[in-house]
């Protein structure tokens, strides 16, 4: 009899719920003021979650508590975390001291899975976990819910009794609703970046408050000893309780979703943040706890940040993506990539460079498609026989897309699209013909299994692999081709036209035109047999585990399950099904033959179901096979 550890990992299949809400750092410098009183500059690569601070000659960096500011660190033996040497952050170049131009390989940092553990932490801590998978999924429902129409959030500017605020309450009012703006070099206002992505079905617009003078002077609140959630909320729930009995605000005047929620719950404040990295006043979304509620509505996610000396409207675009639309990002958290789309698109880096960040990226066609905003023109003729095929053509913001859907698996897809470098496209890093490869399954912890994965025409998958985050090369241009062999035909790591199973979809795709604002292409398609069942290929090393369907479960109205795997001869893969119930994974049947060709069919009651593979001994490629 086999002795089988049994793993909970509901973590595993929380966390792409939970991971839509960060904000990007690319080598981004702040100032922070040491308990000395010398302001040092520290940059920051990474998000929300996890990000690396290093100050001017490369050293790593950590909050230390005893010193009350930032130190100088080092790996811990362990290599799960940053160890404080003791010893104050200092811009002042001493004798004998070389100063280098920050480089992120200066000096290594934590590894990619302590990187991975500390935003599983970070996550939890900002988005509180969720003791169900069954909730909150934001690849599935709540995500394919249309967002049209007038949509009004609140945005609350905040000040201190020892710093008022520089930047006025018409500035901000303008910044947010101004059909027509481009004060502080903004090249439109939030509500026109929304309008012009969205074809004008989709009108953001903010009540901004007067401003709300704080209780305590801001050191209190930027507290560098306290997580980013602690006085933040303390602040927030100042401003809301002046805000409804000193003011009267009528919070019913607001955009609910379903649950009475406020949707688009915004807090600037005066001045930079004061605060070291995931401390004090630093910026961030999270959910309000308890929260707030008055009018009959109530608060669920907020964004908080610092105004400076003047306002650029991406990072407020980015956020209202997660707190309007639901969109998640694109990016991964854990910065072993880039995430594929890179700079290609909002909830990417497509708000934070340079130029974007003043004229943000739009929302790629699958966002724009689920939001109501696009046209959608099937392809595949076996989703329906009527579609279009020969030469096609499309341009760049025209509002529509073309889509090839897998008919075996719904929430896979293609999409296709051109963008050329004008319109809102003009901060694009390319021009070409865009192929996203889209499955609500995937996540941007798996950079090779993403939510949304851009086809780079070049093969190379540099935003993947960190090499860069989106360049020219990586749209289709003139004679490019998109089919099961083309650009190259890697089963895993490729770029070409097969479903994430490695089957076929019959997409193919030629005769693309050069760059322009209009390209054409031709679509040779023909319809494939859908195999029996869903497929599912894995890689085990010994003693592993994964998780199907894609790390993930899924809902079973009830009926026969039959699970068919076959793994190396050299190897002994064993395979179980799992239920939810009693608030965990229970097994409810296994196969656990001396060698890696399994079997179970499994009568099943309605419920929430997934699939163990795992190595007993050995390590190999397997393909699993589920009919249901």
């Amino acid at each position: 009899m086999k002795l089988i550890k049994h793993v909970a990992i509901l973590s595993s299949l929380i966390a792409p719920t939970l991971s839509y809400a960060a904000i990007p750092y690319h080598n981004e410098t702040y100032q922070y003021t040491q308990p000395n009183g010398e302001v040092v500059s520290i940059t920051l690569h990474g998000n929300t979650y996890y990000a690396e601070q290093r100050a001017h000659d490369g050293r790593l960096v950590v909050y230390d508590k005893s010193l009350g500011g930032l130190a100088y660190a080092s790996v811990n033996k362990a290599g799960t975390e940053l160890e404080s040497l003791g010893i104050l952050v200092s811009d002042k170049v001493h004798t004998g001291e070389r100063v280098a131009h920050f480089d992120i390989r200066t000096e290594a940092g934590l590894s990619e899975k302590a990187i991975q553990t500390l935003v599983n932490q970070k996550q939890n801590e900002l988005l509180p976990a969720i003791e169900s998978p069954l909730l909150l999924s934001t690849q599935s429902a709540n995500i394919e819910t249309q967002v049209t129409g007038q949509i009004k959030g609140l945005t609350i500017i905040i000040d201190f009794p020892d710093e008022r605020g520089s930047i006025t309450k018409s500035q901000v009012e303008r910044f947010l609703n101004d059909q027509n703006y481009t004060e502080f070099g903004n090249a439109q206002s939030v509500r026109g970046y929304f309008l012009e992505v969205s074809d004008n079905k989709l009108d953001y617009t903010n009540t901004v408050t007067a401003y709300y003078t704080a209780k305590k002077n801001k050191a209190y609140y930027a507290d560098s000893s306290l997580s980013s959630t602690v006085r933040s909320q303390e602040l927030i729930k100042e401003a809301l309780d002046w805000l409804e009995y000193q003011q009267g605000f009528d919070f019913s005047t607001l955009s609910t979703n379903s649950s009475n929620q406020i949707r688009g719950l915004n807090i600037f404040y005066a001045g930079n943040s004061d605060s070291s990295w995931s401390k004090g006043l630093w910026p961030h979304m999270a959910r309000l706890s308890p929260r707030f509620c008055a009018d009959g509505v109530c608060t669920d996610r907020y964004q908080i940040t610092d105004m400076r000396a003047s306002l650029s409207i991406g990072t407020f675009v980015h956020e209202s993506g997660h707190l309007i639309t639901n969109w998640p990002d694109l990016y991964d958290y854990d910065g072993s990539s880039h995430g594929s789309v890179a700079s290609y698109g909002v909830m990417g880096f497509g708000a934070i460079g340079t130029t974007n960040k003043f004229k943000p990226t739009p929302p790629v066609a699958h966002f724009r498609a689920i939001a109501g905003w696009d046209t959608v023109t099937e392809l595949n003729p076996a989703v329906d026989q009527n579609a279009p095929k020969g030469v096609l053509a499309h341009t760049s913001g025209d509002h529509s897309s073309y889509k090839w859907t897998n008919p075996n698996n719904r929430n896979e897809a293609f999409y296709i699209e051109a963008i050329h470098q004008s319109g809102q496209n003009s901060e694009q890093p390319g021009q070409g013909l865009a192929i996203w490869h889209v499955d609500s399954r995937g996540s941007n912890s798996n950079e090779w299994y993403p939510y949304i994965q851009m086809e780079h025409a070049d093969g190379n998958r540099d935003p993947e692999n960190n090499r860069n985050r989106g360049d020219g090369t990586d749209l289709f241009m003139a004679n490019g081709e998109f089919s099961n062999l083309y650009p190259n035909s890697l089963s895993s790591k490729g770029t070409n036209s097969l479903w994430w199973n490695g089957t076929d979809s019959g997409l193919s795709i030629s005769g693309i035109s050069a760059p322009a604002k209009t390209i054409s292409f031709t679509i040779e398609s023909s319809v494939i047999e859908p195999p029996k069942g869903e497929t599912y290929r894995g890689t085990l090393s010994d003693k592993a585990q994964q998780i199907q369907p894609n790390g993930s479960w899924f809902q079973y109205a009830g009926g026969t399950i039959s699970l068919d795997l076959t793994g190396p001869n050299n190897a002994d893969f064993d395979l179980k099904l799992e239920r939810w119930q009693g608030g965990r994974w229970t097994q409810v049947a296994i196969s656990e033959t001396p060698t890696s060709v399994e079997s179970i069919s499994y009568n099943a009651a309605s419920g929430y179901y997934r699939i163990v593979v795992y190595s007993y001994s050995g390590a190999g490629d397997y393909t699993l096979i589920v009919n249901k």
